[in-house]
């Protein structure tokens, strides 16, 4: 029975497309390709913009959470356990982490991406990256336990354009249709990997 692709979602759609035997079932490749287009059209002015994070607030609560905890506990308790002393020691350290990461904020406060139709735009430390989609030539999306990355490569190495999206404040559910989704309209090579690059940005 042929799959209704009318009432299947965008991100759906692209996870049929990666899993279908295109040799077996051309025409529902086509179909696919076709709702796909139809949908693109309707979401085409849609923008994504990413900022980034300031997480000292939060690393300092669960610090200072965890070592008061811990102080309680060493106090309380009969026995000194190794991992209840290295916790209590959070407490104090919790003003440091909050000034650290602010510090790091502060840095990092006006850096921002953008993903619209017309391409990707990079602003890291005061400079701008920009790319059209039909200049990119691949695009990884990595994902792990600590990074989520985002690669976009073009035949000049210098105008590469790499993103640790986790580092944002954005849904990388949608960052990760969306790129598939211009990916698939640009015949841009789009593949999905568990290793991180280890660049330091």
């Amino acid at each position: 029975m042929e799959p209704n692709y009318d009432n299947y979602s965008y991100r759906e759609l692209l996870e049929a497309l990666e899993s279908i035997d295109c040799d077996a079932f051309p025409g529902r490749v086509n179909s696919i390709k076709a709702r796909l287009a139809t949908l693109d059209e309707e979401s085409d002015s849609v923008s994504i913009r990413g900022d980034y994070k300031d997480i000292s607030l939060l690393l300092f609560l669960i610090s200072s959470v965890i070592g008061a905890i811990c102080t309680w506990t060493l106090v309380k308790g009969s026995e000194d356990d190794f991992r209840q002393i290295v916790g209590a020691l959070m407490l104090p350290a919790a003003p440091v982490l909050y000034w650290y990461y602010k510090k790091k904020w502060k840095t990092h406060a006006q850096d921002h991406f953008i993903l619209n139709k017309e391409g990707v735009l990079y602003s890291f430390k005061g400079q701008d990256a920009k790319l059209a989609w039909a200049n990119i030539t691949s695009i990884e999306y990595s994902r792990t336990r600590y990074h989520s990355t985002l690669f976009f490569e073009t035949n000049d190495r210098e105008k590469n354009i790499y993103i640790d999206i986790k580092k944002f404040r954005c849904s990388q559910s949608m960052v990760d249709s969306f790129t598939r989704q211009k990916a698939i309209k640009y015949k841009v090579t789009y593949y999905k990997s568990t290793t991180w690059r280890g660049k330091n940005k």
